[in-house]
């Protein structure tokens, strides 16, 4: 397994006291696997991408990515495998008049990548997202169907090994979902990436290999047909690749 969180707990502080944010949460994720956990504002979802990210330390319990303990590592090395190797989309593209190619050839750029090879790499990500029309238009005249898939797209050009995703579809129509879950889906198989995503609602991620169910900081059973806590929703079948 790429990635393996084992037993993860996380309190935050609030002004009632100590507010449980995950509860013992257990979960793996695997190259080429896409893995998606719905529930509702607050049932701690963020909380454990940030913590899979190696950004936040959990309480008790651990990370495992790619056989190293995050919680032990450096925090430089942390940041170090952000930079190259955890990609995170968050829910909100930044809005700004910044060209999309410069937005996506950002991450590259920043760890001193030269600049025509960052420029090329962003066009691949955007090729691989069905947006490299996109390339000189500025940020703040995009949809937010092609907004998100810039975010993705910018993700993808340090060719991570694992994309964590919170919340990428949840502002788009049910056709917009349904296209960004293929995309994620066929860049996971295709690129053998890991790929764990958060939804606050489970028809959102129909499309991925599994699909987990969390509420209040845990793992549930959830209403559904399931085996242990993996809801056993329809999967849409791999569609054959436009990109050659």
């Amino acid at each position: 397994m790429l990635l393996r969180l084992d037993q993860i707990s996380k309190r935050h502080a609030g002004p009632r006291g100590p507010r449980v944010a995950l509860e013992g949460v257990s979960l793996q994720v695997d190259r080429g696997q896409i893995v998606g956990i719905y529930g509702a504002s607050g049932a701690g979802k963020s909380s454990l991408l940030r913590i899979a990210a190696g950004m936040l330390m959990p309480d008790s319990g651990d990370v495992i990515y790619d056989g190293r303990r995050l919680c032990e590592l450096p925090g430089r090395e942390r940041v170090r495998l952000r930079r190259r190797e955890i990609a995170c989309v968050w829910e909100r593209c930044e809005e700004s008049r910044l060209r999309v190619i410069d937005h996506v050839a950002m991450p590259l750029l920043i760890d001193r990548v030269e600049h025509r090879t960052a420029q090329r790499r962003a066009k691949e990500a955007l090729l691989a997202c069905e947006v490299d029309h996109l390339a000189p238009v500025e940020l703040d005249q995009l949809s937010e169907g092609e907004r998100q898939r810039v975010t993705i797209a910018r993700a993808l050009v340090i060719e991570p090994r694992l994309l964590l995703a919170d919340s990428p579809a949840s502002r788009l129509s049910i056709v917009e979902q349904e296209a960004i879950i293929s995309l994620l889906r066929a860049l996971s198989h295709e690129a053998n990436v890991a790929v764990l995503i958060a939804e606050r609602d489970a028809q959102a991620l129909i499309g991925a290999d599994t699909v987990l169910c969390l509420s209040e900081g845990r793992l549930i059973q959830a209403p559904a047909e399931r085996e242990g806590n993996v809801v056993a929703l329809p999967l849409r079948p791999r569609r054959a690749s436009s990109r050659r």
